[in-house]
């Protein structure tokens, strides 16, 4: 049995094309099977560096989007639109001082607390859903488990197993 691989064609510079002449494009890199990194390489893989993104256009809102096939973990703090086509288990908050939107799309799943100005679920919740004075939409697809908050209410033929609280404006009882 051959214990290890040949890559042929391999440009260890990893330049783009057209190829760095040293080392010659068109050499072979030889691979140990079941060894992931050479033996000149570090013991641990290679970590990523966090990145700080700003808001490309001051006082603009940002999108957010969980796409079909993502598993977000954690809560995130939402400055405008937001699309959940994966699945996210957390809490979606929108900032102070913005008025964001959620989407919860068919293939979208969350598990966790969702706080906007306006709320729209295709897919899957399980939590609090809380849009304050604002607005909640649950279409037929939808499947709400939870808490829902709401100043005003949309279903239309939604799964619904939630306790429902208006949240009436200020100075009304």
């Amino acid at each position: 049995m051959n214990d290890s691989y040949q890559i042929p064609d391999f440009d260890p510079t990893g330049s783009a094309y057209p190829p760095n002449p040293s080392p010659p494009y068109g050499q072979s890199l030889q691979v140990q099977v079941g060894n992931a990194l050479s033996p000149t390489a570090s013991a641990s893989p290679p970590q990523m560096q966090p990145v700080v993104l700003t808001d490309a256009i001051e006082g603009l809102p940002s999108r957010s989007m969980v796409a079909e096939g993502m598993l977000f973990t954690g809560n995130a703090q939402l400055r405008g639109p937001c699309s959940i086509a994966g699945v996210v288990e957390g809490n979606l908050t929108q900032a102070q001082g913005s008025e964001a939107t959620v989407v919860v799309t068919e293939t979208g799943r969350v598990k966790g607390d969702i706080t906007a100005v306006k709320i729209s679920v295709m897919g899957q919740t399980d939590g609090i859903l809380d849009a304050g004075q604002g607005e909640v939409s649950l279409h037929d697809t939808a499947r709400v488990q939870g808490i829902i908050r709401y100043g005003r209410i949309q279903v239309n033929g939604a799964d619904l197993n939630a306790t429902l609280e208006r949240a009436l404006p200020p100075g009304q009882l």
